[in-house]
């Protein structure tokens, strides 16, 4: 039987240096998967990876128990990604969102096209759903990469990204919108 994360963190804290390579091994991929979509870059998503899992050792005992040790460790790999795109100014910001998260240009565009789920689930190729992903406002691709790759609910992304509940659903549905436009873009 797997043991679950808080009595893995228990067992450490009690000496058992084993317990967390576990905690390490059950998250190291979707930690990985999350930096790369973020950075679009494999040696920084490596590097973040490794940066995150030492911050979250170095702070364990700061863990509070009864949270979602998946939310924190996502949590502290965002805040890295973001350190790394900052040192290389990479973090582009859309001139039209306002410091609420609101894009009037985005919430006002008709929708008569399929929905952007839809279209979404269709695009199998890895590469080119990374392709599409690069295109777009990295806190869009941030939330999307999140729900969809790491399966977290709106909540969750709430948490990780510090934003409020209303404000992930939006980034989500922007995500979706920017997505299905880059596919008609090719279409057309």
């Amino acid at each position: 039987m797997q043991k679950d994360d808080e009595c893995l963190i228990s067992e450490y804290l009690e000496g058992d240096e084993k317990a967390l390579s576990l905690l390490v091994d059950r998250y190291l991929k979707d930690v990985y998967n999350f930096a790369y979509r973020l950075t679009g870059n494999p040696q920084a998503a490596e590097d973040i990876t490794q940066d995150s899992f030492i911050k979250a050792w170095k702070h364990i005992r700061q863990y509070r128990r009864g949270s979602n040790f998946q939310t924190w460790i996502f949590t502290i790999t965002r805040n890295t990604a973001i350190d790394w795109l900052r040192q290389k100014k990479e973090l582009a910001f859309s001139s039209f969102e306002t410091a609420q998260g609101e894009n009037v240009l985005v919430e006002t565009l008709a929708d008569e096209q399929p929905l952007p789920d839809e279209l979404f689930a269709r695009a199998e190729d890895t590469r080119y759903v990374e392709a599409l992903l690069a295109q777009i406002n990295p806190q869009y691709r941030e939330v999307l990469t999140l729900r969809h790759s790491s399966n977290l609910t709106f909540e969750e992304i709430g948490k990780i990204v510090r934003k409020p509940l209303h404000t992930v659903k939006s980034q989500h549905r922007r995500a979706l919108v920017a997505i299905q436009r880059l596919l008609q873009a090719e279409t057309a």
